[in-house]
């Protein structure tokens, strides 16, 4: 941290939008380079850069992700800001595993979103990649308790994210938290779903994050202010 912040000063790259100055969070991403971060599958590296201070996922079809090699994660709180001006399919990996599933280059959680339109099944909600357990685990405004045994129960959240909370041609507030068997976040302030996974079989209790680009059709997403705080008990 203690490196960077000379050249963030230089830079005048301000974290303040994402909460960098919020107690204990700290910037994973240096605005000029994908230091500390790398591209899966490696042979799609050129569909991430950076520019003008920001993150820049683009593909014509085949999909890939943007994984930070700053360690496996258990609870934490992680704040970015995303861009999509056109169709697209993106999201965040929450305790992602690497290789461990013939489906999905990253198994595990997902905190999804896409552009304004795409459907409650994508826009604020979340997903569960690579296990089977079926890919979506809540749709948008709702929490979900899976029990030990699997059941799932569900009801609406109050003042949940609706779509005409998101920006569709601006920036947008993501705050991803993530306490033990609870997981939730928000967009521009308003929670969009919330899990409570107790089926400790399936669960899984610490991974990596990253960033993804959905396969299909051709899309581009921008990502900045990427602020990270562990409130893992020492």
């Amino acid at each position: 941290m203690l490196r960077l912040l000379p050249l963030l000063i230089a830079l005048g790259i301000v974290f303040a939008a994402a909460g960098a100055s919020d107690h204990g969070f700290v910037p994973i991403f240096d605005g000029v380079s994908l230091d500390g971060w790398r591209v899966v599958p490696a042979e799609r590296e050129d569909d991430w850069s950076v520019r003008d201070g920001r993150i820049v996922g683009s593909t014509q079809g085949e999909g890939s992700d943007l994984i930070w090699t700053g360690g496996e994660l258990s609870d934490f709180e992680l704040k970015l800001s995303y861009r999509i001006s056109s169709p697209a399919n993106s999201g965040i990996h929450i305790r992602g595993l690497l290789g461990h599933s013939k489906t999905h280059r990253v198994a595990g959680y997902h905190a999804d979103f896409g552009h304004v339109g795409i459907g409650p099944s994508v826009l604020g909600a979340w997903d569960f990649h690579g296990y089977p357990r079926g890919s979506n685990l809540v749709n948008r405004g709702q929490v979900v308790t899976i029990s030990e045994s699997g059941d799932r129960t569900f009801r609406d959240l109050e003042d949940a994210l609706t779509p005409s909370d998101v920006r569709p041609d601006g920036w947008n507030l993501v705050h991803v938290i993530v306490q033990g068997e609870r997981f939730s976040f928000t967009i521009n302030g308003k929670t969009a779903s919330q899990v409570i996974d107790q089926e400790s079989s399936k669960r899984i209790d610490r991974g990596v994050i990253g960033l993804q680009m959905h396969s299909g059709k051709p899309m581009w997403v921008e990502f900045k202010d990427i602020v990270l705080k562990s409130t893992e008990e020492r």
